[in-house]
């Protein structure tokens, strides 16, 4: 698993000066170089999150990631208006994220992405980002699986304050998951939630 934030070299001239140093442009060039020594030498499939790409970024990576991930979070815009969790995040503009996830469609790269659920999003936004990864994924057909994540607030953070969601919530959300997306993508849980109800849930598409 290679997992990062969208190109650090465009921020901190530290990683921008790394990268002069070991001959790479960007940091998507050198986890590239990283996924094809893992490849090669290791027998292991590389997964790379690595934030937004374009279709480009993603065709170069193909020949040597088993697969690509980028959570979509959410489509409601309104939570990065001021005083909201992504306020200040370009990279979590929806469209932005929407855009990178048709990329990687019309690249044919295996595909992870999720909603986050518990940062001030009603329920019926989380059914539009369902809906709008399903609708991807009857476009390319590369939506291996859909992450259903609670939110956990972490001390000293800004979101510290916020309650997430109840289990009951969450187990609604995970049941809405099943029912809207297609067959074909699997639906994947935190694994800290032990709820005998949840394997039923994702396993019938819930009636629960």
């Amino acid at each position: 698993l290679f997992t990062l934030g969208d190109a650090p070299e465009r921020r901190y001239a530290a990683a921008r000066d790394w990268l002069a140093e070991h001959g790479f442009a960007r940091t998507i060039d050198y986890v590239r170089h990283c996924a094809e020594r893992v490849l090669a030498e290791t027998g292991l499939l590389p997964h790379v999150n690595a934030g937004v790409l374009e279709e480009a970024d993603y065709r170069m990576l193909r020949p040597v990631a088993a697969s690509c991930g980028l959570m979509l979070e959410t489509t409601a815009d309104r939570l990065g208006e001021k005083g909201g969790p992504h306020y200040g995040s370009p990279d979590k503009v929806p469209a932005v994220r929407l855009a990178s996830l048709e990329a990687a469609g019309r690249a044919q790269v295996p595909t992870t992405s999720g909603i986050l659920v518990g940062i001030g999003e009603t329920e019926e936004e989380r059914i539009e980002a369902l809906i709008a990864l399903n609708d991807l994924h009857r476009r390319h057909g590369h939506l291996q699986e859909v992450i259903v994540q609670n939110f956990c607030a972490k001390d000293g953070t800004k979101m510290a304050v916020i309650p997430g969601v109840s289990d009951e919530e969450f187990l609604r959300a995970l049941a809405l998951a099943r029912i809207v997306l297609d067959d074909s993508v699997s639906v994947q849980a935190p694994p800290n939630l032990n709820d005998a109800r949840l394997g039923r849930l994702i396993d019938a598409g819930s009636d629960d």
